[in-house]
């Protein structure tokens, strides 16, 4: 699998210098990327872009991250949608309350660019792999039909 086989990422962070460095490296990897200030313009672009990853901060104003997850995964439409939780808060009460609301992955900031992008290729990995899955067993259960 080449990174363009899916490769949509959106990135949610209210700090405009991480959204440009992350920016810059995963575009580096070839993916495309989509931004985000807050947790409403995340969900906005959620729901027409469609990501096949969404990095997310914890802490921003408005809705933080936590419960920009929950919304995102409460929503049939993007329930399926890997997010990987970004930030300061290295508590393990933070780190497993993220695991419970959905979040495949939790990186504590600051980052490192190389953690982010072996992070990324994995869940974007697992995330095409269960996808396609997912469509054998509806081929399958429709032969059986």
């Amino acid at each position: 699998m080449t990174n363009n086989d899916i490769g949509k990422i959106l990135l949610v962070d209210d700090q405009p210098a991480n959204l440009k460095v992350l920016s810059e490296s995963l575009r580096h990897e070839d993916w495309i990327t989509l931004v985000a200030p807050d947790g409403e313009s995340a969900l906005a672009q959620i729901d027409y872009a469609k990501p096949d990853l969404v990095l997310l901060d914890v802490l921003m104003p408005g809705i933080d991250g936590f419960e920009t997850c929950k919304r995102l995964k409460s929503n049939p439409e993007t329930a399926a949608i890997p997010v990987i939780f970004m930030t300061a808060l290295s508590d393990i009460f933070d780190k497993v309350k993220g695991f419970e609301i959905g979040a495949v992955d939790y990186i504590t900031k600051p980052f490192q660019q190389e953690e982010v992008i072996a992070r990324v290729k994995l869940h974007l990995r697992l995330h095409h792999l269960s996808q396609k899955l997912s469509h054998k067993v509806e081929e399958q259960a429709e032969t059986e039909a």
